[in-house]
């Protein structure tokens, strides 16, 4: 990945975005050290699992965590620190020409989700150009949006605690940081930018499979979708914690929706794969319900000795999944990959049952 220009890309935005965001907010996170670290303290806990569920909902293996990180990354820093000063001049200008009162009342709700849903999808794009194999489709797309919304969201809710402890009068930082992660994160978790931007990366997903005018509609749809599911949570209508199930459910659903069809998607295409390479001979029956199941393939490895036949199994069953994945699509896709994966298949299988006769003689 450091060979690759994007790479270095990503490096120098979150820098950038991060310098950005300390300078906005490192001062009062100094003021109030008591509450920042109350604060910090509930929410690195909970971007930690949002991370973990969120790689788990791939159907057959978790995302890399490398490029998970990435993503999350990317997210809280890159896009959050450049989204600071993009919202600012968008309001600015919104204000000298629809007027400061339009402005107060429907400025986040513009400004928002046009600046901030573009710059957390380049993270995903970012990984692509980074690692062209990491999106192959949307269910990819849809991952990593979703960790991009997640690491921009962990900021964010940083920044709202902060402020709450502002508006209370910065004397009792830690109610402040406690009453701020339970509207944040406890009452509007469930469909904030994590949602947004998995819906988004889906449809950008579809493009860097596949590209087509079918595909570049759908993603440009997709980024439509979440621009305008943000501007419905930042406009000023349902307002109160007792509304926010009902103005969060079409985020949520909207999300869950996206991420079914690229699941369904991505499994129909498995089982399809599955079928031609049983009949090819590359796999034998009955393996690809071992192939489709993390429980399954971690009962077969316990099943194999330590050491060597351990490893010539993981690296065989690696190599099957990426076999299957390879005929999803992808960047800078290599047309011979899918004949070398199974050379590499066969050789490990024949390796396996050579270290099965050398153990049983």
């Amino acid at each position: 990945m450091i060979r690759r220009p994007a790479f270095w890309l990503w490096a120098a935005a979150c820098l950038l975005g991060g310098w950005i965001a300390f300078r906005g907010i490192g001062a009062q996170a100094a003021a109030f050290p008591a509450g920042a670290t109350v604060g910090f303290a509930l929410l690195a806990p909970s971007l930690a699992a949002g991370v973990w569920v969120l790689r788990r909902l791939h159907p057959v293996r978790s995302h890399p965590a490398g490029y998970a990180l990435v993503a999350v990354a990317w997210g809280g820093l890159a896009a959050f620190g450049l989204a600071l000063p993009a919202n600012s001049a968008f309001q600015a200008v919104l204000g000298k020409t629809a007027g400061p009162a339009f402005t107060a009342v429907w400025g986040a709700s513009i400004a928002a989700p046009v600046d901030e849903e573009i710059l957390k999808l380049l993270g995903v794009a970012l990984i692509a150009l980074m690692a062209p194999a990491a999106v192959r489709g949307p269910l990819d797309g849809w991952g990593y949006g979703a960790l991009a919304g997640l690491g921009f969201q962990f900021a964010e809710n940083f920044l709202y605690v902060l402020n709450t402890i502002v508006l209370t009068g910065a004397t009792q930082d830690a109610s402040a940081a406690l009453f701020s992660f339970g509207s944040r994160v406890v009452g509007g978790a469930w469909w904030s930018h994590w949602a947004m931007t998995a819906v988004g990366g889906a449809g950008l997903g579809c493009l860097l499979g596949r590209a087509s005018r079918a595909s570049a509609a759908v993603a440009a749809g997709a980024l439509l979708l979440a621009m305008a599911l943000h501007s419905w949570w930042d406009a000023p209508v349902l307002s109160g914690v007792v509304l926010l199930p009902v103005k969060g459910a079409p985020i949520l659903l909207a999300a869950v929706a996206a991420y079914r069809l690229a699941r369904r998607r991505y499994l129909s295409h498995f089982r399809r794969t599955v079928h031609a390479e049983t009949a090819r001979g590359v796999l034998v029956p009955g393996e690809g319900h071992v192939l489709a199941f993390r429980k399954w393939r971690r009962k077969e490895r316990w099943g194999v000795p330590a050491g060597e036949p351990r490893r010539l199994l993981a690296r065989m069953r690696a190599d099957q999944l990426e076999l299957i994945e390879d005929g999803l699509g992808g960047l800078e896709r290599d047309p011979l990959a899918a004949d070398r994966l199974r050379a590499d298949i066969k050789l490990a299988r024949h390796r396996l049952g050579t270290a099965g006769e050398a153990r049983a003689a």
